[in-house]
């Protein structure tokens, strides 16, 4: 049976970037209004990553949850941060794909486990879907594309897989 796990958008729209959406098929996705309307936002803008979310969202048939986030957040979370970890909470789900280091600080103070892009690749490549060569190679793709990452943890990663 599938792992249950929230999603934000962040992971989607990276993953959607790199094309490994695929990643998340082990997964029984669930996703609030919010991040819908933040894929949405991307689709109108013409982003090619949003269009690829909402046909994989469709074709997985993952309907996204209206959730009121709950009232204890610092106000640096965004909207969609804030509903995916309060969908967690509501839903009595552990696993949070969430890649923001604050929004993870606050996922974990709920007792959930957060888990970002990079976590997603890593587990990938740890259950054997994913070759060495190919995770470097989505890492750097992945930083092409605009993703953040502070140095010590890239070389951390880029060591973990030397190991």
């Amino acid at each position: 049976m599938p792992v249950k796990a929230v999603c934000n958008a962040s992971p989607l729209i990276f993953l959607a970037k790199i094309n490994c959406l695929r990643l998340l098929d082990d997964y029984s996705l669930q996703i609030p209004n919010q991040v819908k309307d933040e894929v949405l936002s991307g689709h109108k803008k013409g982003k090619a990553d949003a269009h690829l979310i909402l046909d994989y969202l469709e074709t997985r048939r993952i309907e996204p949850v209206r959730v009121v986030p709950l009232k204890s957040f610092p106000p640096a979370l965004g909207s969609g941060e804030k509903a995916a970890i309060s969908l967690a909470v509501r839903l009595n789900l552990k696993k949070i794909f969430i890649d923001e280091s604050k929004a993870r600080s606050v996922a974990r103070i709920y007792g959930l486990e957060p888990k970002g892009t990079l976590g997603i690749l890593w587990e990938s490549y740890r259950a054997g879907r994913l070759k060495k060569t190919e995770i470097e190679r989505l890492m750097y793709e992945l930083i092409e594309k605009g993703f953040r990452i502070k140095e010590e943890l890239l070389i951390k990663f880029l060591r973990a897989l030397n190991d």
